[in-house]
C-alpha cells in the first residue's frame, strides 16, 4: 500500500507541475504578445518546445525515466496532432483573456 500511495502521489505532483507550468507559459506568452508588442507566437511556440526537448533529454540521460520504442507511426500521428493543438492553442490566446483561455483546461485534465 505504501508503494501505491508512492506513485500516486508521483502522478499527482507530475499532473500539478505540468497544469503550473502551462498556466506560466500562457502568461507569459499572452505578456510578451500584449503588453510587449511581441508578434511571433509561431517563434515562441518553437522556444518552448525546443526547452522541452532539452529537458526531457537530460532526464533521460540522468535516468529520471527510460526510453521506450514506440512505432515511427503513432510518433508521427501524435506530432501531428499536437502540433495542430498548438496552433488552435495560439491562435485562441491570440483572441481571447488568459482567463477564457484556461477555462476549458481543467475539463481536458478529467479525460487524462
Amino acid at each position: 500500500m505504501g508503494e501505491a500511495a508512492g506513485i500516486q502521489l508521483g502522478v499527482i505532483g507530475a499532473l500539478f507541475l505540468s497544469v503550473a507550468s502551462s498556466v506560466s507559459i500562457v502568461i507569459c506568452n499572452k505578456a510578451l504578445m500584449s503588453k510587449l508588442g511581441f508578434p511571433f507566437a509561431t517563434t515562441l511556440t518553437s522556444w518552448h518546445l525546443m526547452v522541452t526537448f532539452v529537458t526531457l533529454h537530460l532526464a533521460q540521460r540522468l535516468n529520471f525515466f527510460e526510453k521506450k520504442s514506440v512505432d515511427k507511426k503513432t510518433v508521427m500521428l501524435f506530432g501531428m496532432l499536437n502540433g495542430i493543438s498548438v496552433g488552435l492553442l495560439n491562435l485562441s490566446l491570440g483572441f481571447n483573456s488568459v482567463g477564457f483561455y484556461q477555462v476549458p483546461r481543467p475539463a481536458c485534465l478529467t479525460q487524462l
